[in-house]
């Protein structure tokens, strides 16, 4: 017999665009009706796992999310079944906002994106502040026992001790996901260790886009791609993502 599937997604450049900048990003209806239809395809074994923190991902979705396993802030937040886990606040980031505002400043095109458990400087709109901007992430991280995470034109710093593989890999040990099949899609540096738990765990992962295409096991072109996959698979195609 089959084992069941169960779906997790990234959110920024799987669901949705990567926009310019964080708060670029908007959800709008016909995305929260698709992944609730999903969800309640999968009989609640569909899981966003983001680098976003909660708080963040319930400003985009509103209480589209309140029904739908959420990793957030990579795996250090979870909320599944109505209950919370998260860590103790970490003041620590702003701080950190602060002197890296002092530091860049947004008159150089460097986005600070104050995060609960993390800080993002962001310099796609400043591509020439790459190294500056990655020696002030070292600097940070090895004052303050910070974890540094790579990204699409982005250092982030978080806290040590959880990336998405860490996360899937409790995901699946929840009911309903338990003795399901993981299929995961990411965009992202940050998603090639999820992308190992799901096939450590006899699943698989595609990539969306070619920055981790050599991590996957197949390629989606874009996010309507994926998202052409979901609406397969919300109305009955199982193999909506293995064809």
């Amino acid at each position: 017999m089959t084992a069941p599937l169960a779906l997790l997604l990234d959110f920024d450049g799987t669901l949705v665009p990567t926009a310019r900048t964080p708060d670029g990003v908007a959800v709008d209806e016909e995305l929260r009706a698709l992944i609730a239809a999903a969800c309640e395809r999968l009989e609640g074994r569909l899981a966003i796992i983001s680098g976003r923190s909660l708080e963040q991902l319930d400003g985009l979705w509103g209480r589209a999310l309140w029904s739908v396993t959420v990793a957030a802030s990579h795996g250090l937040e979870l909320r599944h079944d109505a209950h919370r886990r998260v860590p103790p606040p970490a003041e620590i980031f702003a701080r950190l906002a602060r002197t890296t505002e002092a530091r860049f400043g947004a008159a150089q095109g460097v986005v600070v994106e104050l995060k609960s458990y993390g800080l993002g400087l962001h310099y796609r709109l400043a591509p020439r502040l790459r190294e500056p901007v990655k020696a002030w992430a070292e600097e940070c991280a090895a004052a303050h026992d910070l974890v540094i995470q790579e990204g699409d034109m982005v250092y982030e710093l978080r806290l040590p001790g959880a990336d998405k593989g860490d996360a899937v890999h409790t995901i699946m040990a929840l009911a309903p996901f338990q003795g399901s099949t993981p299929l995961y899609i990411g965009d992202d540096f940050t998603d090639i260790p999820a992308i190992a738990a799901a096939r450590a765990l006899g699943g698989r992962g595609l990539a969306v886009g070619a920055r981790i295409a050599a991590h996957a096991d197949g390629v989606l072109t874009s996010p309507a791609a994926v998202l052409e996959g979901i609406r397969a698979l919300a109305a009955g195609g199982r193999d909506a993502f293995f064809t």
